[in-house]
């Protein structure tokens, strides 16, 4: 769970050093689209940014097999989640090279995907699960595997 705080601490303060305003941020260095760029700001702000991302991409990883679980358990929210990421960074992406809000929307998919892994490779830590591939999702603090329920092998 602490890496999940810490993505999240990480996250908010990127949030709080992208939303300063125009006017304190100071001269745009790196020009994207006309009425867009980053400014020195925007780029202090890209630091906790991409190392919460990173421990967010790490943190999932390790628990990729609880994630595998649940998903076989329900393969539609795989199909749902990936559509909604999909259509999240789709409109990031697009809301860049035109001048319109749905920046905000796409973001808020996005986000919601990401919370929703990691809410889910998060939750019950420490226990183990089956999928119905067989495999037996373990704890990351275990790395060894657990023999199932029963004496099965």
């Amino acid at each position: 769970m602490k890496w999940l705080l810490g993505c999240g601490t990480l996250f908010a303060l990127a949030l709080i050093l992208f939303v300063v305003p125009a006017g304190l941020e100071g001269p745009v260095l790196v020009p994207i689209s006309p009425g867009h760029g980053l400014s020195l700001v925007d780029m202090v702000a890209l630091v906790p940014l991409l190392v919460g991302t990173g421990l967010l991409i790490g943190g999932l990883w390790q628990r990729r097999q609880r994630l595998d679980v649940a998903l076989t358990r329900r393969p539609w929210s795989a199909r749902v989640g990936a559509f909604v990421a999909g259509l999240g960074l789709g409109l990031l992406v697009a809301s860049v090279f035109a001048l319109f809000w749905w920046w905000a929307i796409g973001a808020a998919l996005l986000t919601a995907t990401l919370l929703a892994a990691a809410s889910v490779a998060a939750g019950s830590e420490g226990a183990e699960a089956r999928s119905q591939s067989g495999r037996v999702a373990v704890s990351a603090e275990d790395g060894r595997r657990k023999q199932p329920p029963g004496g099965r092998p």
